[in-house]
């Protein structure tokens, strides 16, 4: 597996793109600049939140944090381009392919997490109860939210994190300090667990090999948007702790290693087993 991701790396044009011109500076100020811009995106991040909450009062507030990912690709552009003085093309953003990859992740997105809830019905682990189609309102609403925090996170991990360690690490520690800033931001949500991070982990790493060997932010993007939806919006279940709105109604038969906790089936085994297989497909066969 190592192999083959260093085999997608070395053939990156992103990779190649974001390597380039890079200055020799040392460690403590690559973790310092790469600490102060987090913390800079994170604080208007809050800031949109909070006056959003304040401007349009009772509106669902995990919808209101979602839409306040766009932040992040701004924030990226404006660092990346203007003081890096980085292509947008090394973040991932491919040209001439935005909807068929953005598509195509979305298909694997899909699938994954409908192989997640199809074991889990035959394990008796999930149970359905039947529709809700008033839910449909929130369908749109959510899907740009669900879209805008997706995009959001993958091009702050995948786009940007993964690219700004690989120009002076391996490939395997830009993948690993992605992974680890991929899993903070769910460590306040409800029923975060050990579970829950080997899982995370496990998907950024999906992500990541898809990113590399797609050579597009694209995929990843719609990849992780339609896990998010699916999960949500249609199945029913937790995102990450965060319950939403949605069509069908499936729960977890009980909270246990295999079907998930509070976090939803994202902290549960047959979620592990799916990231895994998914992970192989990846890596092994033609998509």
């Amino acid at each position: 597996m190592f192999e083959a991701i260093e085999k997608f790396a070395a053939k990156s044009v992103t990779l190649k793109e974001a390597r380039e011109n890079v200055k020799d500076i040392s460690l403590v100020k690559e973790i310092g600049i790469y600490i102060v811009l987090f913390l800079i995106l994170y604080f208007f991040m809050v800031l949109v939140v909070a006056i959003a909450g304040y401007c349009l009062g009772n509106i669902d507030n995990f919808l209101i944090s979602l839409f306040s990912f766009a932040v992040v690709p701004v924030g990226i552009y404006i660092y990346a381009t203007k003081i890096e003085k980085r292509s947008w093309r090394s973040i991932g953003f491919s040209k001439g392919n935005a909807i068929s990859s953005t598509l195509k992740g979305a298909l694997i997105g899909f699938s994954m997490f409908l192989a997640v809830v199809m074991i889990g019905l035959a394990l008796g682990q999930f149970t359905f109860s039947g529709f809700d189609f008033s839910q449909a309102i929130y369908a749109l609403p959510f899907l740009v939210a669900f879209t805008i925090q997706s995009f959001g996170e993958e091009i702050y991990t995948r786009g940007w994190t993964l690219t700004y360690f690989s120009k002076r690490h391996s490939i395997l520690t830009a993948i690993l300090a992605a992974n680890i800033i991929f899993i903070i931001p769910h460590c306040f949500n409800l029923g975060f667990d050990l579970l829950s991070i080997i899982n995370i982990f496990l998907v950024g790493t999906v992500f990541a090999v898809m990113f590399l060997r797609f050579d597009n932010i694209w995929i990843c993007g719609g990849a992780h948007t339609a896990w998010n939806f699916s999960q949500g919006i249609i199945f029913g279940f937790s995102v990450s702790g965060a319950p939403t709105p949605s069509l069908l109604k499936f729960s977890q038969a009980g909270q246990n290693m295999i079907a998930g906790g509070i976090f939803g089936p994202e902290s549960g085994l047959i979620a592990t087993g799916v990231i895994v297989v998914s992970l192989i497909i990846m890596r092994y066969y033609k998509i």
